[in-house]
């Protein structure tokens, strides 16, 4: 007997239980790699010929921006990391505390940072704030999610691969108190 090869859409978990909370798919991955694939290629068209620094911001974004990078193509960038902290659980704190710091010089560079999730844009306006004082030449801001129902600053991202409701996410990176970050797709807490 022949055995039938599933795609990647057909492979999706109906529900993922976290803790007690249920979680049905939001995103599939082949969604997912295509607009990685967009946003890579409007990133390799506005630094042509330019020599990025990628800061991916850990810990959910290390999955986005692996791909994104690769995706992009630009040999000739370089790649390092921060850590902010603005979420405890399932909702924010408010405050923006940075974990891990720079230590590149960012003089000149244009500096392309990569989130997972621009929520109420608190933490994303401090990134920015923190990487502008080192005098880059330029400062781009890339996420995989954008929720601007849920913003408290009017933050915009520059380039956003998904814009979606204020529901609260799990997968590709994105976690529940550190749990279901190795999921290839992305769900929705189920309300």
């Amino acid at each position: 007997m022949e055995e039938k090869l599933m795609t990647d859409d057909e492979r999706i978990a109906e529900e993922v239980v976290v803790d007690g909370l249920t979680f049905v798919p939001f995103l599939k991955r082949d969604e997912i790699r295509r607009q990685v694939k967009r946003v890579a290629s409007e990133l390799r068209r506005d630094l042509e010929g330019k020599r990025p620094l990628f800061i991916c911001v850990l810990n959910g974004a290390f999955i986005f921006a692996a791909d994104l990078i690769r995706e992009c193509g630009i040999n000739d960038c370089s790649v390092t990391f921060v850590r902010y902290k603005s979420y405890e659980g399932m909702s924010t704190t408010g405050n923006v505390k940075q974990l891990v710091g720079l230590t590149e010089d960012l003089t000149g560079r244009d500096v392309v940072i990569i989130e997972d999730i621009v929520d109420t844009g608190l933490t994303a306006k401090q990134m920015i704030a923190d990487i502008k004082k080192q005098g880059p030449e330029s400062v781009r801001f890339v996420t995989l999610l954008h929720k601007p129902a849920s913003s408290k600053t009017g933050f915009t991202p520059d380039y956003a691969a998904f814009t979606i409701p204020p529901s609260f996410i799990i997968g590709y990176g994105l976690d529940l108190d550190g749990k279901v970050r190795n999921l290839k797709d992305i769900y929705v807490i189920k309300e």
